[in-house]
């Protein structure tokens, strides 16, 4: 039994480790690895703009479709380089996804390693996904549908679309420009930092970034905090960006599950400001099949107009192998403020209402 849950946990851990970088037990202290995930889904939405519709996620929907080309070099001393080269893409018709002109879209960085941690530079997701990851977040279990977004177009979010996509970047948003450092685990305890340099000439702090995190984790237990300041040209010309903070818990007393997550964004330009909070329980039905329920509240201040939404995501998975998984996840969401609309994280577009409700079929496998 034990056996299966490792299983589950692993190919879960080495598809999103394999995005980031992160040493897998099983990489050599010297050479090159290719790896990634692939993965389809069938959407049916209730609701996009008066109209229902049914899609395939180009870019997966339990976890986004990539491939990565890793490597590290010993250099003696305890010391080694080490780089990651990542992109995502589309398994309906093989684009790149995730940035115009990018080859590398996802993550891409070169650096050095010792017993401390890890020194890179490049461009990087930053700690608020650290939340995710580490298994408090919503959007861990059920995907990119699990991820925040709502009814607050107004919040001014200059990536994605719709002006609130992932909001507090629990869901992964890289950063170009930065120079990263992340501890090795001491004990369970790692924490890291991060700087983005604008590129500004004159204006040094423009369209810069900074990013922290801290997290602890033991067999039974985690709990982990991040920050994270992104300016944009887009903002104030730079001077302006999304400050977002970020704690979460879970504790994991098998067969169950129980994570908590909470995100403050704020429009430092504009004072618009979204709270969102993520409640999950979790439960292994066997070895190889397991559920989870998450409820997510989100709530936006007077300069969002006061709008809210309440979001409930459940998802089955069963893992075929260590590798191969296929699983259901249904998100229903409604919306409530002036003229608000629902829109679940990752979906075309905003409903025509204050109620919308997704369900998505897929099947993903590790390589």
């Amino acid at each position: 039994m034990k056996k299966h849950k490792t299983y589950r946990r692993y190919a879960t851990a080495i598809a999103v480790a394999s995005a980031l970088g992160i040493p897998a037990a099983h990489v050599q202290s010297s050479g090159v690895q290719l790896g990634g995930l692939v993965g389809a889904g069938v959407n049916y939405l209730s609701d996009v703009g008066g109209s229902s519709s049914t899609y395939m996620s180009p870019a997966g929907v339990l976890r986004p479709n990539f491939f990565y080309l890793r490597g590290s070099e010993d250099l003696g001393g305890g010391v080694k380089s080490v780089f990651l080269l990542s992109t995502m893409f589309s398994v309906a018709n093989g684009a790149n996804l995730g940035g115009t002109g990018s080859m590398f879209s996802r993550e891409s960085y070169v650096g050095l390693s010792n017993g401390w941690g890890t020194l890179t530079a490049g461009s990087h997701r930053d700690f608020m996904f650290d939340l995710a990851i580490n298994g408090y977040a919503g959007s861990y279990f059920a995907g990119i549908v699990g991820s925040h977004q709502g009814p607050f177009a107004g919040f001014g979010v200059p990536y994605g679309t719709g002006g609130a996509t992932d909001f507090d970047r629990v869901n992964g948003e890289a950063l170009n420009n930065t120079v990263k450092f992340a501890s090795a685990n001491f004990s369970g305890l790692t924490f890291g930092a991060m700087y983005g340099f604008g590129g500004q000439a004159g204006r040094f702090g423009a369209s810069s970034s900074n990013s922290f995190g801290v997290n602890y984790s033991n067999a039974l237990l985690g709990v982990g905090a991040a920050y994270t300041l992104a300016k944009y040209p887009q903002i104030n010309n730079g001077d302006g960006g999304i400050r977002n903070i970020g704690v979460g818990a879970n504790v994991r007393p098998a067969p169950w599950r129980f994570a908590l997550l909470a995100t403050w964004s704020r429009n430092t330009a504009t004072g618009g400001q979204i709270a969102a909070y993520d409640a999950t329980v979790g439960y292994d039905i066997t070895p190889a099949l397991g559920t989870t329920l998450t409820y997510t509240f989100m709530d936006g201040n007077q300069v969002l107009l006061d709008k809210r939404a309440q979001s409930l995501a459940a998802s089955l998975k069963y893992n075929f192998s260590p590798r191969t998984t296929v699983y259901v996840v249904v998100v229903a969401q409604r919306a409530s403020g002036p003229g608000a609309k629902a829109q679940i994280g990752g979906t075309p577009g905003a409903s025509g209402s204050g109620s919308q409700v997704i369900t998505s079929l897929g099947l993903q496998t590790v390589f």
